[in-house]
């Protein structure tokens, strides 16, 4: 009985655990920063290709994660802003800037030779 009853105990922790993890799939997904305008955004760099074709943003500061899950050198730019570059080296590097972007579309890009014309570009949506 107290078998039973340890075992039913292990399955209702493991539910439980499982039903109060994240999924993966929130690169896309800004926080929001209070109010004040702008806010984060996490974006995934694999090799030669970002997961999410497009991403959003609120108006403003926006804070930027760049995280890279590929095994080549990545750098994180947005075209036609000349003071905002991320790079990431290596598997499980973090890079993390800030830009003041106003509502409208941009172009998120890597910059490493042959990575743009292979793919790694998306839309980055600013609201």
């Amino acid at each position: 009985m107290q078998v039973r009853r340890t075992m039913a105990l292990a399955g209702v922790l493991a539910l439980a655990l499982t039903a109060c993890g994240g999924d993966d799939d929130d690169a896309a997904t800004p926080a929001s920063d209070g109010g004040s305008g702008g806010s984060e955004l996490t974006v995934i760099a694999e090799d030669i290709a970002f997961p999410e074709d497009t991403y959003q943003a609120d108006a403003g500061t926006i804070d930027v994660v760049y995280e890279n899950e590929g095994v080549i050198e990545h750098t994180l730019l947005v075209e036609g802003v000349d003071d905002f570059e991320l790079t990431v080296d290596a598997n499980g590097d973090v890079d993390e800037g800030s830009v003041d972007l106003d509502a409208g579309t941009y172009t998120l890009y890597c910059d490493v030779p042959g990575h743009q014309e292979g793919g790694m570009v998306a839309t980055l949506e600013v609201g």
